[in-house]
């Protein structure tokens, strides 16, 4: 497995977050930089780690790195006073950004934090610079685990689902895949069952894919090779969005091409901000 960054370990701290839906313990980690911040959401099962190696790339060096555990997952301990939801990590990422007083960031989502990170951006256009999905939940297609999940109780998911969901993992080939596995054993089971309701019914009856082409400001697409056959990349590459295809890689990008990741993030941050600033200008 990819280790945890050193840089990224020694800024990891926890803090408390407060929502409508009650009271949530997170642990992040922020490194410093002064060209711009990027702050990425991880999917389902996934943690913090899933960014912590971009820490030592450098394509990033010079940029602010953020990444928190969603409620549930490796470090930070399920809510006990709120159930697990898609909407609730909404309203967790909404405050976390206003706690640690993020403005025009790019924002980036993975997976299941692709769905996150768009609803925010749609309720949120002014706080960020940019949103990068990276093969984020967008149809009904894109509910790779998840919808193994909803037809059951938990105590079958448990029992049955979830060792079957790992078993699988085995079977995949790649470094992505391997990561995943490892990182996927600090989730709790109960979180990545309740995340899982929401994020089929997104996926299957959200609109997604319209809602995200239809943000007010840059957005960019970033998918693996071996996921060419995604049916909405033609619509993507008719629209104003920006693909990203990675070369031997599959769903963990990060994983799979952590340099190219990183370069890829990197190009994505200059453009957001020159168009940031293009349109102060506009506006002066």
């Amino acid at each position: 497995m990819s280790t945890f960054s050193l840089q990224a370990a020694e800024t990891s701290t926890t803090i408390e977050i407060k929502t409508g839906r009650g009271s949530h313990l997170l642990s992040y980690f922020d490194r410093r930089g002064a060209k711009g911040t990027i702050l990425y959401v991880h999917g389902l099962g996934t943690s913090k780690r899933d960014f912590a190696d971009m820490c030592q790339e450098p394509a990033l060096d010079d940029f602010r790195l953020i990444c928190y555990d969603h409620p549930g997952c490796n470090e930070s301990p399920s809510s006990v006073d709120s159930p697990d939801s898609i909407d609730c990590l909404v309203e967790i990422l909404e405050h976390f950004v206003i706690e640690l007083n993020l403005k025009k960031l790019l924002l980036v989502g993975g997976s299941m934090g692709g769905l996150v990170a768009l609803l925010f951006a749609e309720r949120n256009p002014d706080l960020i610079t940019g949103f990068v999905n990276v093969e984020g939940n967008l149809a009904p297609e894109d509910c790779l685990f998840s919808r193994l999940v909803v037809p059951h109780t938990y105590q079958n998911f448990e029992r049955e689902i979830f060792p079957q969901i790992k078993l699988e993992l085995t079977r995949r080939k790649g470094a992505g895949f391997a990561n995943h596995l490892k990182v996927l054993e600090a989730a709790e089971g109960r979180s990545y069952y309740a995340y899982s309701f929401q994020t089929v019914a997104y996926s299957d009856g959200g609109r997604l894919l319209d809602r995200f082409l239809d943000l007010p400001v840059p957005i960019f697409f970033f998918y693996g090779m071996e996921n060419r056959h995604l049916s909405y990349l033609p619509a993507l590459r008719n629209s104003r969005c920006n693909l990203v295809e990675f070369e031997d890689a599959n769903h963990f990008l990060f994983y799979d091409a952590p340099k190219a990741y990183a370069e890829a993030l990197q190009t994505c941050a200059i453009r957001c901000q020159q168009a940031n600033a293009s349109e102060r200008r506009n506006h002066a």
